[in-house]
């Protein structure tokens, strides 16, 4: 599977046209439920701001280890010496700390190319565009299931639920169960093409033309990353590490609401995690512009009064808004060497 071409002028710039608007439009809702910006930025706790920055190291490093699991066999099945048999240490970080930035940025989630292409420009024995794809694509899927837990979990642990969660309590579960059925279909499709490559293949190859050949090859190709999942010795560590990952995660916003005034416990900061986790999901605004504080919103508006959302709910928003942005320009710098490195 070869690098897509680049866009065009013209697709370019509909696709960031179609970002602006779909952007300001989330940005517009958001604004009638918090201020996208206080007019008076205090912050009860600036030390806990502070220490959540620091904590997006360990976050950073976590979120970038986990593909190992599924792409170490991949290249160790490939490698010309057994020596050789895993992934460089320094593309499986340098391309996650980079991707990290970019996926930030770039409008209309087409972020998530950024680390499928990276790992593929590196050449690495096995793995092209299309099995780190289909690796990215699981690691996606593990963490959305490991999101909706979080958010049934947490609601059903919540004690200190707002004036205003009974209006929107039942949209948030509905929402959740669909995208969780929406995952677990995605996990199920991968997980049979991983167990049955070639007789998944055959069927495929049974459309005429050549399109039929064509991604019956991808379609065992994209199988090869999603292998490791049927054993428990890699499949366990994957689910443990996506765990304390999105763990890592709870506590940094933890730790962002206490900074801001906002006193919620561990279960209500963890439905905040995954709400705000399922709607940057969507495809919005550069830099997640609009959805992140449509999330924030929602979330927020389950556990405060509207005082409080326009107070130091809209203070949180903000500073969690942006101190994602100053942590992942800080990890993008030794992404970046590294990524030379494994160049060199």
């Amino acid at each position: 599977m070869s690098d897509p071409s680049p866009p065009t002028p013209g697709r370019r710039v509909l696709t960031w046209l179609a970002s602006l608007v779909g952007g300001a439009l989330f940005l517009w809702l958001a604004s009638t439920r918090l201020r996208l910006w206080p007019d008076d930025l205090r912050l009860p706790a600036p030390e806990l701001v502070a220490l959540a920055l620091a904590v997006h190291v360990p976050y950073g490093l976590t979120r970038a280890m986990r593909l190992h699991y599924l792409l170490d066999p991949v290249v160790a099945a490939a490698a010309p010496a057994p020596d050789s048999g895993r992934l460089r240490r320094s593309v499986l970080y340098g391309s996650g700390f980079v991707s990290f930035l970019v996926l930030l940025v770039l409008p209309l989630k087409l972020g998530e190319l950024s680390r499928p292409l990276l790992l593929a420009r590196a050449r690495e024995p096995g793995v092209g565009l299309a099995e780190a794809l289909a690796a990215v694509a699981t690691e996606r899927i593990i963490d959305g299931l490991v999101i909706c837990g979080m958010l049934f979990g947490g609601l059903a642990a919540v004690t200190e639920l707002g004036p205003e969660a009974a209006a929107h309590l039942g949209d948030v579960r509905a929402i959740g169960q669909a995208m969780m059925g929406l995952f677990v279909l995605g996990l199920l499709v991968l997980v049979l093409a991983a167990r049955a490559p070639e007789r998944m293949a055959a069927l495929v190859r049974r459309v005429p033309g050549p399109l039929g050949a064509r991604a019956a090859a991808l379609l065992v190709r994209v199988a090869e990353p999603v292998r490791p999942l049927l054993h428990a010795r890699c499949a366990i560590p994957l689910l443990g590490w996506s765990i304390f990952y999105w763990a890592i995660t709870t506590f940094q916003l933890w730790l962002v609401l206490r900074g801001c005034g906002v006193h919620l416990g561990p279960a209500a900061s963890m439905a905040v995690v995954a709400i705000v986790g399922l709607s940057i999901q969507l495809p919005g605004g550069p830099a997640q512009a609009g959805t992140f504080q449509i999330g924030a919103s929602v979330a927020l508006g389950l556990f405060l009064t509207p005082e409080q959302l326009q107070g130091p709910g809209s203070a949180f928003a903000a500073v969690m808004y942006v101190l994602q942005f100053v942590g992942a320009a800080m990890l993008a710098v030794p992404g970046l060497w590294l990524l030379r490195r494994s160049a060199a």
